[in-house]
């Protein structure tokens, strides 16, 4: 017999944003500050808050996830961070919210955050890091 695997679970929503702010009087999530662009005056750029809400369902169990931050010219992970979500419901919604400060982000151009379970990539949702002022108009250095 053969042994069956879990399937991973659905990602529903993946944002980018400034803050969630969690009622618990009535349980709603309110995520502050949606984004899909971010501009600077300089390289690398250093983020000092960005906050990630991933809403899934279909979690079986304790389930293994992690979150990457990858720069998309060339996968390369700029940061990750892993642990596990716990849901005894399959059929519930779970809201995760991810605070992150400081990170550092190597060059302008387009970046992704993915959100993967068992190493099989449930979603990603991209943004762009911009230059702006007078070096942005200054070619690189090679």
């Amino acid at each position: 017999m053969t042994e069956r695997t879990a399937a991973a679970p659905t990602l529903v929503s993946l944002l980018i944003c400034d803050q969630v702010i969690d009622d618990r009087l009535t349980n709603k999530k309110s995520a502050i500050g949606l984004f899909n662009t971010i501009t600077t005056h300089s390289i690398p750029a250093r983020l000092p808050q960005v906050t990630i809400m991933a809403t899934l369902t279909e979690v079986r169990g304790r389930t293994p996830l992690e979150l990457r931050l990858v720069r998309d010219s060339d996968n390369e992970v700029v940061m990750q961070t892993s642990g596990y979500v716990d849901s005894p419901d399959p059929l519930a919604i779970v809201d995760l919210v991810f605070g992150l400060q400081g990170i550092k982000l190597p060059e302008a151009g387009q970046y992704a955050f993915e959100l993967l379970s068992g190493g099989a990539l449930l979603g990603r949702r991209r943004f762009q890091l911009l230059l702006t002022g007078p070096d942005a108009a200054r070619p690189k250095a090679e």
